[in-house]
């Protein structure tokens, strides 16, 4: 994923987590908020719980992969931040769907 798409500061988490809207499924939570960016960013929050560093940063890269089919085709003007719920193994069939679906019920695909 292009780095122009990502979140990066701490201060940019902050601001989605106080003022987000949020949709889920089974597998993750979208939080998602408006923002005065034009392309729309997107972070990805794995917390410890999940499993140790080398599942946090599987979950994260598929998270990544999936998320990088839809950028070019997303609303302009949005922070996202996708947490997963579950600490299993998710098949990347499933991560991209649920993906897809967040985004269609959020409102968010062009």
């Amino acid at each position: 994923m292009k780095s122009i798409y990502r979140l990066k500061k701490k201060h940019q988490y902050n601001y989605v987590y106080k003022h987000a809207l949020s949709v889920a499924d089974r597998n993750f939570v979208m939080l998602y908020c408006v923002s005065n960016s034009k392309p729309t960013k997107i972070g990805f929050s794995v917390n410890k719980k999940y499993g140790k560093a080398v599942a946090r940063n599987r979950i994260r890269r598929q998270l990544k992969a999936a998320v990088s089919c839809y950028t070019e085709s997303l609303a302009e003007g949005y922070n996202v931040i996708f947490i997963p719920r579950q600490s299993k193994e998710y098949a990347f069939a499933d991560i991209d769907h649920s993906v897809h679906w967040l985004f269609k019920k959020a409102g968010l695909l062009s």
